[in-house]
């Protein structure tokens, strides 16, 4: 457990200081969320997957219908329907359900059935999101090898009808995203305005960076969403290669030693519970450090345990938290 502990403490110590750095106002709620990130840690060590066989349907039909809050509130947020309001607090139930969907995965002989609540995620609409949720699947797919026939299948069903998506499915947004995500420059006070920022910030950063509080294009507000999507060019901004590097090796050692848990592991469900995470915060790691350096489109997917994103800090925790409850 101590390569977990070293990792999170690494990224820890960058969130809090380039949240001081980029956004103070922020500093409050994600020391708040830390601190319940960390009772969610112990709630999970009592909780073994195992033991919930009994109750796993309900585990999945509560998730669904905590995905379709937002949805029946029309909560809108930027053009989609993610968040729930309790009181002055917004919840994301996409990053909260996240460990749950995992339980049922680990339980069920049903696994496909996880494509219901990857749906209402897309409806919301939050292809992001989706995605990353759909890549707790995979986890399975490594243990239970019979089920890469049927989706071999839908792989190739969703390719043959990849023009009917394009134009029947795919909001006008999601669209621009990926057009411009080929060539921003086509449009670079528009839709590629977002990725041009941030490789400006992420080259100019150097091998040292400009230093805490120096970063022009985050200081001086040309960097959008620097506290949350685009926290990782910002730290490259004021950072340099080296901080970017500490993030990497922080992140590695958080995933290596999760894969090597699950494949060490006697306990199937909790084995793939642990894989499962592993690949769904490799995923949005991923995904997120892509679009920073422009080599992926720019989604919604936070930067685990980095960006401003108290729902994403507690669920990850509380995975954690069941991941050693044994």
């Amino acid at each position: 457990m101590l390569p977990i502990v070293i990792s999170l403490l690494i990224l820890f110590s960058f969130n809090l200081l380039m949240i001081s750095s980029l956004a103070p106002f922020f500093l409050f709620k994600q020391l708040f969320a830390w601190f319940l990130g960390l009772l969610a840690f112990f709630v999970g060590r009592l909780i073994h997957p195992k033991q919930l066989s009994s109750v796993k349907n309900h585990i999945f039909i509560i998730s669904c219908l905590a995905l379709l809050a937002p949805i029946v509130t029309n909560n809108i947020t930027r053009g989609s329907r993610r968040w729930i309001n309790i009181g002055s607090i917004s919840v994301q139930p996409t990053e909260i359900v996240k460990p749950w969907l995992m339980i049922f995965l680990s339980l069920t002989s049903y696994p496909l059935l996880h494509l219901i609540p990857v749906s209402i995620i897309a409806v919301q609409p939050d292809l992001g999101s989706a995605v990353s949720t759909l890549s707790l699947l995979f986890s399975v797919l490594i243990f239970r090898r019979r089920l890469l026939k049927p989706l071999l299948i839908l792989g190739l069903f969703l390719l043959i009808s990849s023009p009917l998506i394009w134009t029947k499915l795919l909001h006008g947004y999601q669209k621009n995203r990926l057009i411009h995500f080929l060539n921003p420059a086509t449009d670079p006070l528009g839709q590629g305005y977002n990725t041009i920022q941030s490789k400006i910030a992420v080259g100019s950063g150097g091998l040292w960076g400009k230093g805490y509080k120096q970063g022009t294009q985050s200081q001086l507000l040309f960097l959008p969403e620097k506290h949350t999507d685009f926290m990782f060019a910002a730290t490259c901004e004021e950072l340099g290669l080296i901080g970017a590097f500490v993030i990497l090796f922080a992140y590695y050692l958080l995933i290596r030693t999760l894969i090597n848990r699950a494949f060490s592991l006697d306990n199937l469900p909790l084995s793939l519970f642990t894989l499962g995470i592993a690949i769904q915060i490799w995923f949005q790691v991923f995904v997120n450090i892509g679009m920073n350096i422009g080599i992926l489109p720019v989604t919604g997917i936070p930067l685990p345990f980095l960006s401003v994103a108290g729902s994403s800090v507690i669920s990850n925790l509380f995975a954690l938290g069941i991941i050693f409850s044994s």
